[in-house]
């Protein structure tokens, strides 16, 4: 339903123009401010997407320098790796190597003796030399095997070891006579059956003393037995 007419020039017409002007007014004003929020929220939303790819990137710059780390670490660990099996490898080598600092005592000559009866000696009596006619060893070249005697070739402590087999009721006793001085005594009897006798003693012998075996003057008897069975031996060596 329409209103009424309002005259024109009249008071209400007046009114009403002022508040259709005012309408307007107030509609472009709107506008504007509805632009300027558009326009502030565009920012908003610009400065937001701006931060967003900020972070982003810090992102994949923390995990690029993460990745880089760990390829240093493994770098170090393989180079760590190298230089513990590189320094492994240098101490083995110095294990191996003499110690220039380490002086060694100069080496003496050996001396050394071993020889034995090739048979039984033959009822050998009172105070006579025993020889040993079959000779192993002779480094130094001290034991003499046609005589049974041993001249030393050089000073020192010497061992002297011998052994004496004897059967079926014979007896003796073999002393070691050192320069004419007896320096040890084996004796043995033998009732029935094979027997050994053996003695070892240690003395200091100077270059050129000799040393042999002998039976000792007074009561013996029989053979000294030798054979495969059982040996009769001399032997000795020198310890510096």
């Amino acid at each position: 339903m329409a209103g009424p007419e309002i005259e024109p020039g009249t008071p209400l017409e007046r009114v009403r123009v002022i508040a259709v002007t005012l309408n307007h007014t107030d509609v472009s004003e709107l506008s504007k401010v509805s632009k300027i929020q558009r326009s502030e929220i565009d920012e908003l939303k610009n400065e937001k997407r701006n931060r967003l790819l900020a972070v982003s990137e810090r992102k994949r710059s923390h995990v690029s320098v993460q990745n880089q780390w760990s390829v240093q670490i493994d770098e170090e660990t393989i180079d760590n790796t190298a230089n513990n099996e590189d320094q492994s490898v240098i101490r083995n080598e110095r294990l191996l190597i003499p110690n220039p600092q380490t002086t060694h005592l100069p080496k003496t000559n050996l001396v050394a003796f071993y020889a034995y009866m090739s048979q039984d000696f033959p009822n050998p009596g009172a105070s006579h030399t025993l020889v040993f006619d079959t000779v192993v060893t002779n480094v130094g070249s001290g034991y003499h095997s046609t005589t049974g005697v041993f001249l030393a070739p050089e000073t020192g402590v010497y061992v002297f070891s011998w052994s004496m087999r004897l059967a079926n009721g014979e007896y003796h006793q073999a002393e070691l006579v050192h320069n004419y001085q007896v320096m040890g005594v084996a004796y043995l009897y033998a009732p029935t059956g094979d027997h050994t006798v053996s003695e070892t003693i240690v003395i200091h012998v100077n270059q050129g003393d000799d040393v042999y075996l002998r039976t000792q003057g007074g009561p013996n008897n029989g053979d000294i037995e030798s054979g495969t069975g059982g040996r009769s031996i001399f032997s000795g060596w020198k310890l510096n």
